[in-house]
């Protein structure tokens, strides 16, 4: 495949309806949802780009919590992105977290997997101090299905669960793509980033989402990575959604 065969295989928006008004509506979504439910706001003294919003649940703990990273390639949007998911978990009794990162070029990929690790940890201690915290799912959404299996691999934290939606699991056909030029990823870093070819053994149960007009190349990833945690051994099931697209997929969580 050429590289710019790659370029068309690998971005999302050429296979979505509207990108523009998907992203904004959900946007005010959670911008409503911070106004009204009044989440902790909370930010790693030392490292900025670490920071959450943390949803609480009525009630009194111990509450499972639903961490969730957002998506944009390692270099777009930012934790306000998945906010409006919060209302939807809070109505389970789950505490909801949104997790931040640095972005590319500035921050380089192993660097956001420690910062997501980092918010992970922030929100389990708020929790801990506010009457205790459940089992653990950890989300993550197109480039952020890659950081949460770092995080439930190498993060060091207890992960329960796994919700990876319209995920990237290989990263080596994005060297060559424009993708890559913030990115800087050679072929070997590449697939030493990749969940693909990483020891899946260590990971909890995953639950993988497609979308049915995801770009054809992440759908084929979703499937194949499935297969590969079957032939790991661990528990997994794909679900591939009718009728959305790599954007508006969060919308049928």
């Amino acid at each position: 495949m050429t590289d710019e065969a790659r370029d068309h295989a690998y971005s999302p928006s050429r296979f979505a309806r509207d990108v523009a008004a998907t992203l904004a509506r959900q946007a005010a979504e959670g911008g409503e949802q911070v106004a009204r439910l009044r989440p902790l706001e909370l930010a790693d003294a030392d490292e900025p780009a670490t920071r959450l919003d943390l949803f609480l649940p009525e009630g009194e703990g111990p509450w499972p919590l639903m961490a969730f990273i957002h998506g944009g390639y390692w270099q777009e949007l930012d934790h306000t992105a998945t906010d409006f998911l919060a209302e939807r978990y809070l109505a389970r009794g789950m505490a909801f977290a949104s997790l931040g990162y640095g972005l590319a070029p500035a921050t380089p990929l192993e660097a956001m997997a420690a910062q997501c690790a980092r918010g992970l940890a922030m929100a389990r201690a708020a929790l801990d101090e506010r009457g205790g915290v459940g089992p653990v799912s950890l989300g993550g959404h197109s480039a952020g299905a890659q950081l949460a299996c770092r995080v439930a691999d190498e993060g060091g934290a207890r992960v329960d669960a796994l919700l990876l939606v319209s995920g990237v699991f290989d990263l080596t056909p994005l060297v060559g793509t424009y993708i890559n030029a913030p990115l800087a990823l050679d072929r070997a870093r590449a697939g030493a980033l990749s969940p693909m070819f990483a020891d899946l053994s260590a990971l909890p149960r995953c639950r993988v989402v497609i979308a049915e007009h995801d770009p054809p190349a992440l759908r084929r990833q979703g499937s194949d990575f499935v297969a590969a945690l079957h032939a790991a051994g661990r528990e997994a099931v794909l679900v591939d959604l009718p009728g959305c697209d790599h954007f508006d997929v969060l919308d049928r969580l």
